[in-house]
């Protein structure tokens, strides 16, 4: 019974972080962006983002009419905790661009290159932990149906290995593949921009600022 539990649990955490889309890079600014004329900035933003977690805030005790503890119960109550952090991104005028547009419509090819690198590097590994954590899921349930008592533990064994392991590759994958995740240093950007503002004779250096 307690087998059969966690290779519940597991397939269920493992179905869940593929269904709801945990392990997915996030969307960002559409490709394909062309030059408008417009000049290039590197914009300095705050995301800001909330989790919710439970927070133990009171415990009970139970006793009998002889004052025997016959158990104990904890409240919890929900904590909403609110979490900040710097990022940064390239625009066209107004327009937020990708990574991608912005190197190459400032003509910086090398950082067009370690930028589209970073991208494939990382749907490979995602992909590739995809495939493990569902492998591992696969393993731990046929464990169930394996009588021999050293290979099923074996398989739970291995099965539980894969499933941590290709969710940690997948989530690595996923987040070299996030819009706010950069090949190269803000600096770089600037760089790109300047010299680029600089070819179409607008304002050197020029960046937006926003939330500081």
């Amino acid at each position: 019974m307690r087998t059969m539990k966690m290779l519940t649990l597991t397939t269920s955490l493992t179905l869940a972080a593929l269904s709801t889309g945990c392990l997915l890079p996030k969307d960002g600014p559409r490709t394909g962006a062309v030059a408008s004329g417009s000049p290039l900035a590197v914009v300095d933003d705050v995301k800001v983002w909330t989790t919710t977690s439970k927070e133990k805030v009171a415990e009970t005790e139970y006793t009998d009419e002889n004052g025997r503890s016959l158990g104990k119960a904890s409240t919890y109550k929900d904590k909403t905790t609110v979490h900040t952090a710097k990022i940064w991104y390239p625009v066209q005028g107004t327009e937020q661009l990708s990574d991608e547009d912005f190197f190459r419509i400032s003509g910086d090819q090398a950082s067009l290159d370690e930028t589209i690198a970073l991208r494939r590097n990382g749907k490979k590994w995602s992909r590739r932990g995809i495939g493990l954590m569902a492998g591992g899921a696969v393993g731990m349930v046929a464990s169930y149906f394996v009588p021999n008592g050293g290979i099923r533990t074996g398989l739970l064994v291995v099965g539980g290995l894969s499933v941590s392991g290709g969710y940690y590759l997948s989530w690595w994958g996923a987040n070299q593949m996030n819009p706010e995740t950069h090949a190269v240093d803000r600096s770089v950007a600037d760089r790109a921009a300047n010299k680029y503002n600089d070819s179409l004779k607008a304002t050197g250096g020029l960046s937006l600022n926003k939330g500081f």
